[in-house]
């Protein structure tokens, strides 16, 4: 890759940053199609977020992701943030469109282009249980409930977090019957039943453990979506194919989600192939 007077910067602020894979992912896909695009990592200490994103302005630069820490600190320092944005309340990509900065969360999005590209689902009709309450499961949450999922469960260990994002999005979807539930083999027996999709939208497994959810009282059909990319098969993915389910990783969700951000940036559509091995290649090493 040549970097000259006319390159165009994108990149990725967050803090820590050595572990993000987006720069390897964006940077082979530049490469491949011959765009005049970097895409940077830069270490953005919680403090020094708002003078980061004055610099996008100043410098010119064409855009940015942004990742934890600063996904919903960001928002006070935009012009403006697009519907899907505003509802999640984080922001993970900036297009900057002459000087003005505009938000937008892709990461929902992605989700769902996941599981129609990468599975055949569709939320539509489904029911759909979601372990976990924080940042990642609200963004989920938003999207499936805009792409017309009729009921969705949210459970989490500590039990009041799950009520209370399920009372911010209940007048906000009207036809969407939502509930909270414990954390509790008991209490989510009596509803896997009827469920089409799980989603675990925490952290665990990416150490090597794992939620010991009763998986055999789900239908055979059902599909197991763990948003944790590496490593590539947590406990939760062998579990649910012991038990015969269908289960993905969070590979599909990290791609889709980049290519929605490289379109934005760049109006070009992205090889979500190469991005996928790209990464695959990576994270087997």
């Amino acid at each position: 890759m040549e970097i000259d007077a006319d390159t165009k910067i994108t990149g990725i602020l967050g803090h820590p940053i050595h572990h993000s894979l987006s720069p390897l992912m964006h940077n082979t896909v530049f490469k491949h199609l011959g765009l005049n695009y970097v895409y940077l990592p830069f270490d953005v200490k919680p403090e020094d977020l708002k003078c980061a994103i004055n610099a996008i302005r100043c410098m010119n630069i064409v855009g940015v992701n942004l990742t934890i820490p600063h996904k919903e600190k960001v928002i006070a320092h935009l012009d403006r943030i697009d519907t899907e944005a505003e509802l999640i309340g984080a922001v993970n990509t900036i297009e900057n469109i002459d000087s003005e900065l505009v938000g937008f969360n892709t990461d929902g999005q992605g989700f769902l282009e996941s599981l129609k590209n990468d599975l055949g689902f569709s939320p539509k009709g489904k029911s759909i249980l979601i372990v976990g309450a924080g940042g990642a499961a609200r963004g989920i949450l938003v999207s499936l409930a805009l792409g017309g999922a009729p009921k969705i469960s949210v459970t989490n260990r500590t039990y009041n977090r799950a009520e209370k994002l399920i009372e911010e999005f209940s007048d906000r979807f009207p036809s969407v019957k939502f509930s909270a539930l414990p954390l509790d083999n008991n209490t989510l027996k009596n509803c896997l039943g009827d469920t089409d999709l799980l989603i675990n939208t925490t952290s665990v497994g990416m150490n090597g453990d794992s939620l010991r959810l009763p998986l055999s009282y789900l239908p055979k059909s059902a599909i197991i979506y763990d948003i944790v990319y590496n490593p590539l098969k947590t406990p939760l993915l062998r579990e649910a194919e012991e038990a015969g389910l269908t289960a993905h990783n969070g590979l599909g969700m990290l791609v889709f989600q980049g290519a929605l951000s490289f379109k934005i940036w760049t109006d070009v559509d992205a090889p979500v192939k190469l991005m996928k091995e790209t990464l695959a290649k990576r994270l087997f090493l």
